[in-house]
């Protein structure tokens, strides 16, 4: 087998090593790693989860890095299933439409495009689509529906197969994936390659000042490799020839930016100055803004275990929904397991009958609520509350009391 993980020993985009730890999550296991019920008694790989701060350029990455093929060649996560992120999909792709409109070139193309949600905002636009997702099993059901996808991960060698065969891309999309990726420097210059002298590449990350003051410690896990701001990402982007003509904010996945950029042919916009100032003013370029963040996470676990520990006291049945990398970053960290969450409702099918990492708690279908009836639903996808708590509101037919867990832990009820 290849190498499992590796230490990382210095910045992936300076190459600094004047690095200082700020979180330490401890040892954890892979988060999308989901345990077959045979298996529940078997050890499981837990791996350090730490976050490292650049003194020079302010990015903000994990201590190693876990072997992607482990990570991504199999995987349980389908972007289409939340219906918040199929109208966040479909507003990407209508922006994307007021800059570029299909013309004379239609190629779009999506890194890491998943069971095909944006894709098919953009096909229905009248946009030629192409996704590149390195999930064997994702690429199939995106193939399937008639979104042409390639099984691969996103290099030089992937984009020059999709050059020589369909030319230059007008867009190329890559929403939630950034983070993922080790080697930011190949992974942009392969956007290069295939970009179009007047296209443009669109990225989306979670945005590091909301996991900060928002206490959204729940963000890392081993897949998200680092953890951006816009200083760092413009550096970057001129290393490579993008230039970054605007960014805007999203409340999606807790906090997240958007980054458009081109090969210099937009003219850039004051959003770009104003982020930098932004973070200029906040403090974000400075450690000390960062040592208090351990304290914030430490706090939010303390208040979430004594809540569940007094509810089963009172003989009170909880549930929890979302088996989603987040939701099991905060159950590792906070020592939740089936002594205190009955199960966890997803309505993912890959995800279900099997066992969340490191807590072995069941994962049901979510008709599995109205079935058992819990007083507490412990939101783990808290990211999509609002859709959830209505969901479940319908599926159960009467009041329930919600947990929020982040940025600090409340009781709700609709």
């Amino acid at each position: 087998m290849k190498q499992i993980y590796r230490n990382v020993k210095k910045c992936r985009i300076c190459s600094a090593k004047n690095m200082v730890k700020y979180l330490d999550l401890g040892k954890m296991p892979l988060t999308n790693l989901l345990v077959e019920p045979k298996n529940k008694n078997k050890p499981e790989l837990k791996f350090p989860l730490d976050i490292l701060y650049c003194k020079n350029c302010s990015l903000s990455q994990l201590s190693i890095v876990v072997n992607p093929e482990i990570l991504f060649s199999k995987y349980v996560y389908r972007s289409s299933i939340p219906k918040t992120f199929q109208d966040h999909c479909a507003q990407i792709a209508d922006k994307a439409s007021e800059i570029v409109n299909p013309g004379r070139n239609k190629l779009v193309i999506d890194i890491a495009s998943n069971d095909g949600c944006l894709l098919y905002q953009f096909k229905n636009k009248g946009f030629e689509v192409i996704g590149v997702e390195p999930a064997e099993n994702i690429a199939k059901i995106a193939n399937a529906n008639g979104l042409k996808t390639i099984c691969s991960f996103w290099d030089i060698e992937t984009s020059n197969k999709i050059l020589q065969r369909y030319g230059k891309a007008r867009i190329i999309t890559a929403t939630n994936v950034l983070a993922h990726v080790d080697d930011l420097n190949t992974f942009l210059k392969a956007v290069g390659i295939l970009l179009d002298e007047d296209g443009i590449f669109i990225v989306e990350v979670p945005y590091l000042y909301d996991i900060l003051s928002k206490s959204e410690f729940d963000t890392v896990y081993h897949e998200h490799l680092s953890y951006f701001l816009v200083s760092p990402l413009k550096k970057l982007y001129d290393n490579n020839k993008l230039k970054i003509f605007r960014i805007e904010k999203y409340p999606i996945h807790g906090g997240s930016i958007r980054i458009y950029s081109s090969k210099k042919f937009f003219e850039e916009d004051d959003s770009v100055k104003e982020f930098l100032k932004f973070e200029l003013d906040k403090k974000l370029y400075e450690i000390k803004t960062y040592k208090s963040f351990e304290i914030k996470v430490k706090k939010v676990k303390n208040e979430l275990i004594k809540l569940l520990i007094e509810l089963k006291r009172k003989n009170k049945k909880i549930a929890a929904y979302g088996a989603s990398a987040k939701g099991n970053t905060l159950l590792n960290y906070c020592c939740i397991d089936s002594k205190l969450v009955d199960f966890i409702a997803d309505d993912t099918p890959e995800k279900q009958g099997k066992l969340a990492p490191g807590s072995k708690i069941r994962i049901v279908d979510s008709s599995y609520l109205n079935k058992e009836k819990p007083d507490y639903i412990l939101l783990l996808a808290w990211n999509f509350s609002e859709e959830i708590m209505r969901k479940t509101n319908d599926i159960y037919r009467r009041k329930v009391k919600y947990i929020i867990p982040i940025p600090s832990v409340k009781i709700v009820q609709i």
